[in-house]
């Protein structure tokens, strides 16, 4: 087998980004654990909770795939947060948080609010804001799954 050429000291850009949004998720998910729910799930739930919409919709807001959006719910539906509903397609579904998944937002609120006030701590609020400000300067570089830039 020939040698594979070194990986740039600079590294991976996919990889950094990972390993950074594991260590930011296990803040939040420390802090979310009162309230039995990971931050990827008080995520989807924030976002559904922004209106009713059919599953497509909301998987192309996220840039998930259908299906991946739709395995990531099945907790949420399952805990009755969220339900599916035909939509007025009957081949579509439709997506909305039940009262007691507003009910859950609103006692993970505070929490989630505490994650994030540590992760400005830790980071400092002018990095923050830098790290937001990139962050929207490379989706909108990037293309979408469409292809198209925003």
């Amino acid at each position: 087998m020939a040698p594979t050429a070194p990986i740039p000291s600079f590294g991976c850009t996919c990889a950094r980004l990972r390993k950074l949004t594991r260590r930011l998720t296990r803040i939040y998910d420390a802090h979310l654990a009162a309230q039995a729910i990971k931050v990827t799930q008080y995520s989807l739930l924030a976002n559904a909770a922004r209106g009713e919409r059919t599953l497509s919709e909301f998987a192309a807001e996220l840039e998930m795939d259908r299906s991946t959006l739709s395995r990531n719910l099945a907790p949420l539906v399952a805990q009755g947060w969220v339900g599916i509903a035909v939509g007025a397609d009957p081949r579509s579904r439709s997506i909305s948080v039940t009262a007691a998944g507003r009910r859950k937002l609103k006692a993970t609120l505070p929490l989630w609010r505490k994650a994030q006030c540590e992760v400005e701590a830790v980071l400092g609020k002018t990095s923050i804001g830098e790290l937001h400000r990139e962050i929207e300067r490379a989706l909108g570089a990037l293309p979408t799954p469409s292809g198209r830039h925003t």
